[in-house]
């Protein structure tokens, strides 16, 4: 409840309180908030109070706004720091369910942006794996993934619905990962891409290309990533080079 004597502003109450009942599931993910006007009676608050409270949440990304529809609790955000992790081991220590719906899994003679990438000779062949990333049965990525066939040989007669591509690669093939390099830039994605992972035809989203090195800096593999614009945010730290 909001508590009129304290020095704590009365909207700040109100976010607090919107915020726990989001955490406690009160206010599911999806769920519509009550009106200005509901929130103004059972507080007894200003209207003004509950629109700054609903602004300062919606600026956050915990709430949008639909016309019509009010205020409603947006999903959870991912917040994905920068490490060698695969998606299946994130979603888990995330308490997330982790799933793939495979588009393609061939072999193909790469473009030579990918080959250049792989450094692979003219003629090379390498695994296409194409996945709808999901978390909770829920849309969360687009992978374009590309694997040299001379390094993992037999790997198309896997399940690549439920199998985590990491483990597979360390577990069978005894791949010991070195290093990665990856980069990111917004990108609009096409209309298949836009309709599979937010349900409309037309979208942008956060595009990552990563080349996945092995102990000997040999590039094993190499991924293209388009994220969920409403899904993640991304963390990283830098410090000075002359940091101790």
């Amino acid at each position: 409840m909001i508590d009129k004597n304290s020095t704590i502003p009365r909207y700040v109450q109100l976010e607090d309180y919107i915020k726990n009942q989001i955490n406690t599931n009160m206010y599911p993910p999806g769920s519509s908030l009550p009106t200005e006007r509901e929130f103004t009676e059972l507080f007894g608050v200003s209207r003004m109070t509950v629109r700054q409270a609903i602004s300062n949440l919606v600026n956050e990304g915990i709430l949008y706004k639909i016309r019509g529809k009010g205020a409603l609790v947006s999903k959870k955000i991912i917040e994905k720091e920068f490490e060698i992790q695969g998606f299946s081991e994130d979603m888990i220590s995330r308490g997330l369910v982790p799933g793939s719906d495979v588009i393609e899994f061939k072999k193909i003679i790469p473009e030579d942006d990918i080959s250049k990438r792989l450094k692979l000779n003219q003629g090379e062949e390498v695994y296409f794996l194409n996945r709808l990333r999901l978390a909770d049965n829920e849309p969360m990525a687009i992978e374009y993934c590309y694997i040299p066939v001379k390094f993992f040989p037999g790997l198309i007669k896997y399940n690549m619905v439920q199998c985590s591509l990491y483990d597979l690669l360390k577990s069978e093939y005894n791949l010991q990962i070195g290093y990665i390099k990856q980069k990111f830039k917004a990108i609009g994605m096409n209309k298949k891409e836009a309709e599979l992972l937010t349900g409309k035809s037309k979208a942008f989203g956060l595009l990552s290309i990563r080349v996945l090195f092995d102990e000997d800096d040999r590039p094993v593999e190499c991924t293209k990533t388009i994220y969920h614009p409403d899904r993640y945010t991304f963390n990283m730290t830098l410090f000075n080079k002359n940091h101790n």
